[in-house]
Parts: C-alpha cells; structure tokens; sequence
C-alpha cells in the first residue's frame, strides 16, 4: 500500500488484482487552506514486476485569498521493480508517471507534466523497515517538476497495526525549500481492507503548515 505519508513502497501489485487506495486531506498552510476531498490512486499489475496507476484529487483552494473547487491533474504511470533486496542491498523500484490538465479554467497549471521516481526499502526482520524515496514529483501550482527526498520508519506491533514516521523535503530551484515530518497507523479490518490515519507539519517561507489525512485501501482480486 502506497498510503498513507509521503514516501512510497517499492513495491507493486500482481496481475489480477486491483488496489484501490483513497483518502481525505486536510491542510492548514501558512497563506490559506487547502482540501482534498478526495484523493484516488488505481492500481493494477500489468506483469510480474511492473503496475499500472492511474491517480487524481478533487481540490478545494482557499489559499492566497482564492477560492477554487475542481480536479487537479491526472496521474498515469507505470512503476516498474528493478532490484530484490539482498542484505544490505534495498529493494528497489523505479516509478514514472505523466501528468495532464484536466480542468483547463482552474488556477492549476495547464502544461503537461512529469514525475520519476526512485524508490527503496530494507526490511529488518521480523517487524521493522526504512523505505525511502529520491526524485522529481509535479508542482500542478507552479507547473514544473520539483526535487523531492523522503526517508520513512515503519514498525509492525501486531500482524494488524502499522506505525511509521517519516521525514520528507521540496526543493523547488530558486523558491523556499519546504521541510517536514508526519507520522500515523495503518490498521488491516479485513484481509483486503485496510484502514489509516495520519498527521505532519512542515516549515515553508518561516511559517508552520499542518496537515491531517485518512483514507482506506480496498484490493479486489
């Protein structure tokens, strides 16, 4: 499951299946505030290593004394595993994806857009793992891709409960760099349903943004 947090695992879903993975975000910015309501990732196994993901979110932007509803871009990409982790070697994964306006008179930017991607994990048996991720993710705002890193903590208390916390960062060119830290649970309901939780904040233009998100992650095979 890619949700919740920042960083994503290297991993993908095997063919046949289908992982449905939604949430309902909440961000208190330093010049406003901002909604997801809600955001859907696709996901299905297109071979053995690789998966096809098709994401969007429905926005409410009330920053920068505007007010804005509509979808922000839509996501398709492909992400494709490269390396098994062997000892200290992580697993890793390479994650691309191509974005595309889908409402035009929006305040989002109206250029196509890229995202890559890479993707690792160590496990430490028997219930601990870092996943961490390096790379280029799309600013729909600015229109231009950003430079994003992210190292997460994840540890597994039962065989239903999962707790992680997670350092991440932008840095986009010459504008302020935005740094945080957020951390929450997932909990399994069923085999195929998963339920989560989290919370952060991060530092931009000398200003404290808050965030909350939960959501669910449904798998169809």
């Amino acid at each position: 499951v890619d949700r919740p947090g920042i960083a994503e695992s290297p991993f993908t879903v095997t063919p046949g299946t289908y992982q449905l993975e939604v949430g309902f975000d909440y961000f208190k910015r330093y010049n406003g505030e901002l909604f997801h309501l809600p955001t859907a990732l696709f996901r299905t196994g297109i071979s053995k290593s690789a998966e096809l993901r098709i994401s969007s979110r429905q926005i409410s932007d009330r920053t920068d004394g505007t007010s804005f509803t509509g979808a922000a871009p839509l996501s398709i990409g492909v992400k494709l595993h490269i390396v098994k982790q062997v000892e200290w070697v992580p697993e890793i994964d390479i994650l691309t994806n191509g974005m595309s306006p889908i409402n035009p008179a929006s305040s989002q930017s109206k250029n196509l857009g890229y995202e890559v991607l890479l993707l690792f994990q160590n496990d430490f048996y028997p219930n601990t793992a870092i996943n961490y991720n390096v790379g280029y993710i799309w600013d729909s705002n600015r229109g231009k891709s950003v430079f994003t890193a992210s190292f997460c903590f994840n540890y597994l208390p039962t065989s239903r409960v999962g707790l992680f916390a997670e350092y991440f960062g932008y840095v986009p060119g010459q504008l302020p760099t935005e740094h945080g830290l957020d951390g929450g649970m997932t909990y399994l309901l069923r085999p195929k349903l998963q339920l989560d939780i989290s919370a952060g904040v991060s530092r931009l233009e000398k200003e404290n943004n808050l965030f909350v998100s939960s959501g669910f992650t449904l798998r169809i095979d």
